[in-house]
């Protein structure tokens, strides 16, 4: 970006200032939330099939990977919401792949079929 600002700048003559609109860093956020969704769930059950079928546990190196995205996420998002997010993630299917829902305090029980409705939800958790 810093390359475009200096073009702006010699062309125009005068300072330039550029910045993002408050919509497309929203589309951007949403998209990488989504993109983060959709790799941990991959990687998630890439090592559980690995292990499963072929009996190669990566649990001791992989922990530890794990340990520093929820890490992250908890920094980003607070304790609460990073555990709305791990139980997306990891415990959102029951064991026969059956959608569960998630229950709020006021006994209202909400399905996400897909990582939009999560993360329209999500975003306006408190």
């Amino acid at each position: 970006m810093n390359n475009i600002k200096k073009l702006l700048e010699n062309f125009i003559g005068a300072e330039v200032n550029i910045s993002e609109s408050p919509k497309s860093v929203e589309q951007r956020e949403k998209e990488l939330f989504i993109e983060l969704l959709e790799t941990l769930e991959v990687g998630w059950k890439n090592d559980h099939e690995l292990f499963e079928n072929h009996g190669v546990d990566l649990s001791g190196f992989a922990q530890y990977l794990y340990h520093a995205i929820e890490t992250l996420i908890m920094l980003k998002y607070g304790a609460y919401r990073a555990e709305i997010f791990w139980w997306y993630v990891l415990d959102r299917f029951d064991a026969d792949g059956s959608l569960l829902g998630l229950e709020d305090e006021d006994g209202k029980v909400y399905h996400f079929k897909t990582h939009n409705q999560f993360y329209n939800f999500f975003k306006k958790l408190k």
